[in-house]
């Protein structure tokens, strides 16, 4: 497959990951987590867990415009294939280190977070040849 392909439909499908639901119970999206108040919050990892989400579309709209660039992406497209997929990472495993079941917690994923989470896996192994 051309990498050119390959990385414009991955990079579409993390941005819309990014506004679709994150959990079964509510329709809220990463977007939402995003731009809720936090009422002077001052906990560390609150907001870098909040913040955290931001880099998820972020990566997408880089190798979104690296890849209709000829494949010029900005600071290489490695770190940008890997930056969701650490977000990611750390925000399934932070709740798990602190007790929650990971059984109950994949249960109530909702289409956004699948999204993200398989396409963010796939960004960061598959690498296709120019």
């Amino acid at each position: 497959m051309n990498r050119k392909i390959v990385t414009i439909v991955l990079a579409v499908a993390l941005i819309a990951g990014f506004f679709l639901p994150l959990n079964q119970v509510s329709s809220a999206s990463a977007f939402d987590v995003v731009k809720a108040p936090s009422y002077g919050m001052t906990d560390i990892q609150f907001l870098l867990a909040k913040y955290l989400w931001i880099l998820i579309p972020l990566s997408g709209v880089i190798l979104l415009i690296g890849a209709l660039n000829n494949g010029n992406y900005f600071l290489g497209r490695g770190i940008w294939t890997l930056l969701p997929l650490l977000a990611i990472l750390y925000i399934i495993l932070k709740p798990i280190i602190d007790g929650y079941k990971i059984g109950d917690m994949i249960k109530g994923f909702g289409v956004g977070m699948i999204v993200m989470t398989v396409f963010s896996l796939i960004l960061a192994v598959f690498h296709p040849k120019k």
